[in-house]
């Protein structure tokens, strides 16, 4: 056992910085350092033009030795003003972070300076007594900056860094102590997620044993109560619990560290700590004990449910068998009695515990109702817990009064957003006593109903509005439980008459709030009302909430009505005033920026198309007002510098997110409006009016997060109006100007609007080259730069595609342009076989835009020869009508030029070109059936796959396991990525294929299947007519050439030739009227 250490009964004070090492020729010394101090303060400028330069002059001296060692020795030293200090501990942390592994650097257009070897020793031989000497808020930057060193220096530049480590855990002084702890959770943090690397585990065997006995002297001592303590059995503890982030060492597996170490953590969630009473919660809650006992409730949770429940390995972690047996035999039972024994001192003595570890005790009991041997010893107690710890985290409390006062807003977000109240004790609470009824519930589910029941009963004479909000938040908990079981399901709609309608009257807003809740919850998890009066009842009772004087009331009706609308009694009632519902819920929307408004609009909206088109306009407008003053609430929030690179965001770290999803619904919901317009022409040019607008000022503004959604309003307006105002032609020049500057990456989500304004616009386009240069344009820019990837290349594609079949004799010029960019993609080495297909599809479009161009450009570069070669296999392999009538085009083009012009090469292959179009031409109605049935089975729908929503319950005995889905759909998850890793390997040639078409190939035409969406600019072109008159020129004008295409025949191809000459265009044969 370490000995105590000496000097913990003082008042903490500053000590002077140890020697760093830090030694440097004097002059050259003085003058750096005169050079730093005026630099530094420069840094923290108010002026953005003065911390620029500094900051630019501080990366021009990067270069020089001894730049940063003499910046690490300003950080370490006292009599330098503090907030130098600070900005040079901010340097030096970014300064390593980008430098001093340069392989590594990140996010910088110049190649970084990297730290010199001289400069590395100084101040990896200074970085342990500096991390001891410093105050907090330089002692974070410095610690991080050791991060980046040992990620990079462990263990081959640094090998005696576990010794030194070591050797500090065990030196019994505070401060070296502290540097030691602190220092081994960047060492344990640098390597925690390399589960196959066996650095974790030889630095958790080297320094474990000499943490464990430091931690154990500390709680031993006289002086354990100290804050200093636990501030240093604090970062231990979250040492111990970042070492099994991923995986559990086998050090830590042995007996003889699991046996000490969970003692000692056992010890740390059992053990009193004083309090200061006068202090409010959130200053408790940082004090360094009770940090510590977060991390060690959180420990022992993370060892019992990741590592120590056999019943719930995943087949992934199934080496920790042996262990999780050992684990929940021997140490489970006794976690849980501590666990149990701090419970009770909560209930009955009413002791003071922080949120986290009252969210990691719920989180425990949870993870105890599913393996049997841990139910066992929890049921006896389960419901006493439900009722005196679960039950009263349920209740409204003065901390949700003081919200709802303060900000109703923000108490409505945290009521709705999941991930908001994830880390709350209330949300543990409720995940609790779910896991518990659900899982357990012949045991649980009667008597918690029970509870719940005589507390509801019991209002308003014997319970306060408080409790009864609690039971009716139970009921929220379990809804699912309870709509789905037997002997309930029937049952609700009098439980709802008797408990939860009268409420939605009540004087106290809160219980209003909770009414509505329930109604969602109840209706979504598909409870049936059982009388026409109930529902009414709660249709109108909810309707007067969306009018409440209190906002949460308003909002959380509004989310119930999104509900009801969809029973035909509320549908019927509401669809007369349906504008007047929605006029409310945007009124609502522009009040709170809450994103769970916009669900509801698009049920709205849904529910009430029709009788919402004649009034589609106006409520486009105020969404659209919504939205600008979205956007320009975000514009003024970036400050004066703006984005980076003129580039907007919404800043998520700042609350900005709820403005961001509010934009995002804005969207989404006026795109609904346009798809319900889609048969009024008249009324799509009036949205078209109101919407550009919005689209324009969010491109103008670079508001990239939003452009997805925008493009989505421009691509369906085009389509469904089959023109392109001249208004939307100034979006597709917005547009262009955006992918060639900050829009670059979202070329897909543009190219449907592109692809619209070319196939609607034609006309525009043949008369405008302007027009027609920006598409070519987009075309070789997104073809050939390298920011772009396979996905943006096949987008390019898409646009050549568009350019030669729509406008042939117009952009002859690009053609030779055109087929130079693709020729390269040819080769079997093409990134992706999609890319590949692409770039043989556009040179056969080619062929048919100017069969004699495109074979001069193919001779000019030695390619005509290797095209068909490679090309003539892939057209086998052709399996949407679109292709097909690609190549079948192509190749009556090339059929029918004059032989004397074509190249002897391809003379040659004749008979082989002949025989593919024979092949095609009798797949095309195949393959056009093939759509037929598509759409069929499209339309049909999938009401045939719907799950049985009124399945039966999992019930399980209490004396079995309760075996989750969870782990194995994990599991699912990683040998699906370890496949897809695989196909991916596969289709980068690090496997061999048959033909350079293999299963990988297969993989990514299942993801290209848009022959259901797809309108082809062939689909009117017919075939079969002028391949009769392919053959009859042959018959009369090449005799020799037909004679010996014939002969070369077989016999089926014989039939085939007979079998498609009788064929008539029509749409079974994949020619539209």
């Amino acid at each position: 056992m370490a000995a105590v250490p000496r000097g913990w009964g003082r008042e903490k004070k500053a000590y002077p910085p140890r020697k760093t090492g830090l030694t440097f020729e004097r002059i050259s010394h003085t003058a750096r350092m005169e050079t730093l101090l005026r630099l530094f303060p420069s840094t923290l400028s108010p002026d953005v033009h003065v911390r620029r330069a500094s900051e630019q002059e501080l990366h021009q001296l990067e270069s020089q030795p001894g730049m940063l060692a003499a910046s690490f020795q300003l950080v370490a030293s006292p009599e330098v003003d503090t907030s130098i200090r600070q900005a040079a501990a901010i340097y030096v942390k970014n300064r390593i972070s980008r430098t001093w592994d340069a392989s590594l650097a990140r996010g910088f257009s110049d190649a970084p300076s990297a730290v010199s070897d001289q400069d590395k020793e100084v101040v990896r031989s200074g970085l342990l007594p500096t991390i001891a000497s410093l105050p907090p808020t330089l002692r974070v930057h410095i610690a991080s900056a050791m991060y980046s060193i040992v990620r990079c220096d462990f263990p081959q530049a640094w090998p005696t860094l576990t010794e030194e480590i070591v050797k500090l855990l065990s030196s019994g002084e505070q401060l070296q102590i502290f540097a030691g702890v602190r220092a081994l959770l960047e060492l344990v943090r640098a390597f925690r997620f390399d589960c196959t690397d066996s650095k974790l585990e030889s630095i958790v065997s080297h320094t474990f044993p000499a943490l464990l006995a430091t931690v154990s002297a500390l709680m031993d001592s006289d002086h354990s109560d100290l804050p200093a303590v636990g501030e240093i059995v604090y970062y231990a503890m979250k040492t111990y619990k970042t070492s099994m982030m991923v995986t559990l060492t086998q050090h830590q597996q042995s007996n003889e560290s699991i046996v000490p170490w969970g003692s000692v953590m056992l010890r740390i969630v059992q053990k009193s700590v004083v309090t200061d009473a006068d202090a409010d919660a959130d200053a408790r809650e940082k004090a360094p004990w009770w940090k510590a006992k977060k991390w060690a409730f959180y420990s022992l949770n993370k060892l019992f449910s990741r590592y120590g429940t056999p019943s719930q390995l995943a087949a992934s972690m199934k080496m920790y068998k042996p262990f999780a047996e050992t684990f929940i035999h021997n140490f489970a039972p006794e976690i849980l009695k501590a666990y149990l024994h701090t419970a009770d001192g909560i209930v009955s003595q009413h002791v003071w515990v922080s949120k986290p570890v009252l969210r990691h005790l719920l989180t425990f009991f949870s993870e105890c109702i599913r393996p049997k041997s841990m139910w066992q010893l929890l049921r006896p107690h389960m419901q006493q817990i439900i009722e005196t710890l679960v039950y009263p985290h349920l209740c409204f409390s003065d901390e949700d009064e003081e919200l709802w006062e303060l900000d109703p807003i923000d108490f409505v977000r945290l009521g709705s957003d999941p991930f908001e109240e994830l880390g709350t004790p209330s949300s543990a609470a409720s995940m609790l006593l779910n896991v518990t009824v659900t899982r357990r519930t012949k045991s649980m589910f009667e008597p918690t109903l029970t509870f719940i029941t005589h507390v509801l009963n019991a209002y308003p004479a014997q319970c306060t509005a408080r409790q009864f909000d609690g039971a009716l938040r139970m009921c929220m908990t379990i809804c699912q439980t309870m709509v789905h079981h037997e002997n309930v399901q029937n049952m609700l709609d009098a439980f709802f008459v008797q408990h939860v309608l009268p409420v939605l009257k009540s004087p106290e807003p809160f219980l209003r709030l909770r009414a509505c809740a329930l109604i969602h919850a109840f209706d979504s998890a598909g409870m049936k009302w059982q009388t026409s009066q109930s529902l009414e009842t709660a249709f109108r009772g909810v309707m007067d909430c969306i009018m409440d004087t209190e906002l949460p009331v308003r909002v959380k009706a509004a989310e119930a009505m999104g509900e009801l609308v969809a029973h035909d009694e509320v549908h019927n009632a509401v669809a007369p005033n349906a504008c007047r519902l929605m006029q409310e819920l945007l009124k609502l929307s522009d009040e709170t920026d809450l994103d769970v408004l916009m669900t509801t609009q698009e049920k709205i909206v849904n529910n009430f198309a029709e009788e919402l088109l004649p009034f589609s306009v106006d409520l486009t407008q105020q969404m659209a007002n919504n939205y600008m003053r979205l956007l320009q609430d975000n514009l003024a929030g970036a400050g004066v510098d703006g984005g980076v690179d003129g580039v907007h965001a919404f800043n998520m770290d700042q609350g900005e997110e709820d403005k961001y999803f509010a934009a995002m619904g804005c969207l989404s919901t006026m795109y609904q409006m346009v798809t319900t317009a889609d048969s009024r022409p008249d009324i799509l040019a009036e949205l078209e009016k109101v919407l550009l607008p919005v689209v324009a000022f969010t491109i103008q503004t670079e508001t990239l997060d939003l452009y997805d959604d925008c493009f989505q309003l421009t691509d369906v307006l085009t389509y469904y109006q089959k023109s392109v105002s001249p208004a939307m032609w100034d979006i597709f020049t917005l547009m262009y100007k955006s992918f060639k500057s900050s829009g670059i990456d979202y070329l897909s989500e543009m190219i449907g609007t592109f692809d619209n304004c070319a196939s609607y616009g034609t006309e525009m386009l043949r008369q405008h080259a302007e027009y027609r240069h920006m598409l070519i344009d987009i075309f070789h820019t997104a073809i050939s730069s390298d920011q772009l990837v396979s996905s943006d290349r096949i987008a390019a594609c898409q646009i050549a595609e568009v350019v030669l079949l729509l406008l042939r004799g117009y952009v002859d010029d690009a053609v030779p342009g055109i087929l130079t960019a693709l020729l390269p993609f040819l080769d079997k080495s093409t990134e992706s076989h999609l890319l590949r297909k692409w770039a043989a599809l556009i040179v056969l479009e080619s062929m048919y835009y100017n069969p004699t161009l495109s074979l001069s450009i193919l001779e000019s570069h030695g390619a005509t020869q290797a095209f068909f070669a490679t090309v003539l296999p892939m057209l086998t392999k052709c399996r949407r009508v679109h292709e097909c009538k690609v190549a079948i085009v192509a190749l009556l083009s090339l059929l029918a030029m004059d032989p004397q012009s074509v190249p002897a090469a391809l003379r040659n292959g004749y008979p082989h070109l002949f025989g593919a179009l024979l092949t095609q031409l009798k797949a095309l109605p195949k393959l056009v059936a093939q759509r037929k049935e598509l759409h069929k089975v499209f339309d049909e729908g999938l009401d045939d796959l719907d799950d049985d929503v009124n399945a039966a319950l999992d019930e399980f005995d209490d004396d079995a396991d309760v075996q989750e889905d969870d782990n194995d759909y994990l599991q699912l998850l990683a040998e699906e990525a370890n496949r897809v890793r695989a196909q991916v390997h596969i289709a980068d040639g690090d496997a061999p294929a048959d033909d350079g078409i293999g299963s990988a190939d297969d993989l990514e035409d299942d993801f290209d299947d848009d022959d259901l969406v797809y309108e082809s600019p062939l689909e009117s072109v017919p075939v079969y007519e002028p391949f009769r008159a392919v053959i009859r020129q042959l018959q009369t004008q090449q005799a020799d050439l037909f004679q010996s295409l014939t002969a070369s025949l077989n016999e089926q191809q014989q039939q085939d030739l007979q079998q498609v000459y009788d064929l008539q265009d029509s749409e079974d044969t994949g020619t539209s009227a």
